[in-house]
């Protein structure tokens, strides 16, 4: 049976010029980069060289990468880091400001540190149809908040956050409302193969990559930390990394990371890409709102990131979907990857009432560079089916 692969944001095939290049580092560069001797330094010289690729990428200065396990760790420094500081400071309790529509390794860390005492928070609910506003967040500043963290792109239900207009009015706001000034923190995990990162426009002072989103390897990612900006560490030992993450690099991991990156191509490449699946995510949106009692979770047209539709299907168990899915050659995820396997519903989905005491499913549907309108085509067909079958199985 042939397989349809809809679940590019959990992560992406590794791209065949990236394994290539990963493979052959490995095989010549297998010196410890934090050696002196020329093995060591021929690593180094790397790591480097691809430190400089992904700064550019961002236009930042190489010194401003740091490369971490992941996203999720990335997150952490950045939340964790900056909170840390902020108490060791001795000013009043931290105030982070964040939203609804966060991953689960920023929304779960701001949880937790509120849940230990350690923050005041405030979670920016979305409108009905998955948006924010830049001043719903500039409105929950107070005089204590040290951070804000927003995600660039819905990882779940597809919604391009403000962010250049929220880094903007943090940049320009008067000296002395509130003294410093907020950190302002960006996931842009989802956003990379689509937008313009140029952190100088986007005014931000942390910004989140991870590789395995863009056709790269798993285990590998980046934190952007703008010069100046003061962090606590999470790790404890050497001085890689410019002393804020040691440990042996993951040297043909940063290898595969500016490898991937590079193979984005232009600010042009990637809005052709981006229009390429806008149109198949329209198709397979119109297909879908077709069935009855199905429902999109997020704003449409450009509000909407090219690669995402999500949507809620009432009247069927979510369980029995997504093993239906499965079984008819559909690889889809009901959201993030991080909480496979979870029954509670997703906070995301929550926050826009989509929860009722109704049976009901989601669905999560992303698209990448293999998808064909073929597939499209197939999942809408195969979905309305499914649908039918487990709907008729429901009211025996």
């Amino acid at each position: 049976m042939k397989r349809v692969y809809l679940d590019f944001a959990a992560t992406t095939p590794i791209d065949s010029r990236v394994s290539k290049e990963m493979r052959d580092f490995e095989l010549k560069y297998y010196g410890n980069p934090s050696s002196i001797h020329r093995e060591g330094q021929s690593a180094r010289a790397k790591i480097d060289f691809a430190r400089e690729v992904i700064a550019k990428f961002i236009n930042a200065k190489p010194q401003e990468i740091i490369f971490t396990s992941g996203a999720t760790e990335a997150n952490n420094l950045a939340i964790q880091g900056t909170v840390n500081r902020a108490i060791l400071s001795g000013n009043s309790k931290p105030h982070v400001v964040t939203t609804l529509l966060e991953h689960q390794s920023v929304y779960n860390v701001v949880k937790e540190l509120e849940k230990r005492g350690l923050i005041e928070a405030t979670y920016i609910k979305p409108s009905k149809d998955g948006q924010i506003k830049a001043s719903d967040v500039l409105k929950a500043l107070q005089p204590n908040t040290v951070l804000v963290s927003i995600i660039f792109v819905s990882n779940e239900i597809g919604t391009i956050l403000p962010i250049r207009e929220i880094g903007k009015a943090l940049a320009e706001s008067k000296p002395g409302t509130r003294s410093p000034k907020p950190v302002f923190h960006v996931d842009a995990v989802q956003a990379a193969k689509f937008y313009n990162l140029n952190v100088e426009k986007l005014n931000c002072n942390l910004l989140t990559l991870s590789a395995h989103k863009l056709y790269g390897p798993k285990g590998i990612g980046a934190l952007y930390i703008k010069s100046g900006t003061k962090l606590s560490n999470l790790i404890f030992g050497g001085s890689q990394e410019y002393g804020k993450r040691p440990g042996t690099q993951n040297t043909a991991g940063i290898i595969g990371f500016a490898k991937a990156v590079e193979l984005l191509g232009s600010l042009e490449e990637r809005e052709k890409f981006r229009k390429k699946l806008a149109k198949l995510r329209d198709q397979l949106i119109m297909g879908l709102q077709t069935i009855r009692n199905a429902e999109l979770n997020g704003p449409a047209g450009d509000s909407r990131t090219a690669d995402n539709a999500n949507f809620t299907f009432y009247n069927v168990d979510q369980d029995a979907l997504m093993t239906a899915l499965d079984l008819a050659g559909i690889a889809a995820s009901t959201g993030s990857a991080c909480v496979s396997g979870s029954t509670e519903p997703s906070y995301v989905i929550e926050s826009l009432g989509k929860i009722s005491d109704r049976a009901s499913a989601t669905a999560r549907f992303t698209l990448g560079k293999n998808t064909t309108v073929k597939d499209i085509k197939y999942v809408i067909m195969t979905v309305k089916e499914i649908l039918t079958k487990l709907r008729n199985e429901n009211e025996k």
